[in-house]
């Protein structure tokens, strides 16, 4: 299957990550992700045909950048507790190259996520949507880059939750996509923070994922 309007000349990244979930996994090489994640329909895409086709239903595999290469789609599986597909596909990108993180952001419905993996083990899973009342998965120690940012989230199944004070709190927050952004930045890339200056062009890969 041919997909429309893809340019396979090299330019610089392109900021993303609103209304999207991507994998950021620690190896610059594309060509080794394409090898592993299912992805059917393959072919060389730059950041701007590539960002712009994952937000029609493709899977962008990007080129390296600053370490790590990002696997950016609106179809990788939606488990809202981040297990099911989605911690197998995590699992298995984890086995084979270290360090790999999700990401996932959709103010629409309220719902934002993020996941750590290492050498195929869930180190850190944290998802809150607000459309079912709150936090939906919240498994392993909180990172570093976590506490170094300080949120603390509110709760529906916190025991004080049941008194108004509760949702009176100063010091709780409910999630947002600019924490998905943070906690990115603290992890790896913040992916609306690239700067032509500062990163190489590059040619990646789209196509479409097989969940089969």
């Amino acid at each position: 299957m041919t997909i429309d309007n893809i340019d396979a000349s090299a330019d610089y990244p392109v900021s993303f990550g609103y209304k999207m979930a991507w994998i950021a996994i620690g190896i610059e090489d594309p060509n080794a992700v394409r090898n592993v994640i299912p992805i059917s329909d393959a072919e060389p895409a730059n950041w701007n045909s590539g960002i712009n086709a994952s937000y029609e239903g493709c899977l962008f595999i990007s080129p390296p950048i600053d370490g790590w290469t990002f696997v950016v789609s609106l179809e990788l599986p939606d488990d809202e507790d981040l297990s099911g597909k989605l911690g197998m596909l995590l699992s298995t990108l984890s086995s084979r190259f270290g360090e790999v993180q999700y990401f996932a952001t959709h103010r629409v419905v309220d719902f934002h996520a993020w996941a750590l993996f290492n050498n195929g083990k869930e180190l850190r899973a944290f998802s809150y949507l607000g459309d079912h009342g709150g936090v939906i998965a919240n498994r392993g120690n909180k990172t570093q880059g976590e506490l170094e940012l300080g949120y603390e989230y509110f709760d529906a199944e916190n025991p004080d939750a049941e008194s108004d004070e509760y949702w009176d709190r100063e010091d709780l927050h409910y999630p947002d996509e600019e924490h998905v952004m943070e906690v990115a930045g603290k992890w790896s890339i913040n992916p609306q923070s690239f700067s032509r200056s500062e990163y190489s062009q590059g040619v990646g890969f789209v196509g479409y994922y097989d969940n089969t």
